[in-house]
C-alpha cells in the first residue's frame, strides 16, 4: 500500500515540476505572485521553514550556498529559472530538489521573496 502511495506522489510531483517548463515556442510561466507583498512575506516563512537558510543564510545572502539576492549570476535568472532550481535542484551541486516538500504555489512565493530581496538590495 505504501509503495502505491509513493508512486502516486512521485508521479504528481513530477507532473507539477515538468508542467512549468515551457514547450518549444511557448512563453516561460510567470510567477502568479509577482509584486504581491503578502506572498513575499509567506515566501520568507517557507524559506526558513524548509531549511533553505542552512545553505543560503537567513536573509538568502549566502553562506555555504550562494547569495540569492544579488545580480551576480552566470545567466540572468528568470522567475521560471529560480522556480526550476528550487523544484528540481541543481545537478552537480548540493542543491537538492524541493518539489517533494513544497507545492508549486509555495515555490512561487519563495521566488517572490527572493525577487523582493533583490529589489530591496538594488534600491540601496
Amino acid at each position: 500500500m505504501q509503495r502505491a502511495s509513493f508512486r502516486h506522489i512521485t508521479a504528481a510531483v513530477l507532473a507539477a515540476v515538468f508542467s512549468i517548463s515551457p514547450a518549444r515556442g511557448e512563453e516561460e510561466p510567470k510567477n502568479p505572485y509577482a509584486g504581491v507583498q503578502a506572498a513575499a512575506e509567506e515566501g520568507k516563512r517557507l524559506f526558513l521553514k524548509t531549511g533553505c537558510y542552512a545553505c543560503h543564510g537567513h536573509e538568502a545572502e549566502g553562506a555555504v550556498g550562494p547569495d540569492l539576492t544579488d545580480d551576480e549570476w552566470i545567466y540572468a535568472p528568470t522567475d521560471a529559472m529560480i522556480f526550476n532550481a528550487i523544484a528540481r535542484g541543481r545537478r552537480g551541486t548540493v542543491m537538492s530538489p524541493f518539489a517533494d516538500q513544497l507545492t508549486p504555489d509555495e515555490i512561487w512565493k519563495i521566488v517572490e521573496w527572493l525577487r523582493e530581496r533583490n529589489r530591496q538590495r538594488n534600491a540601496k
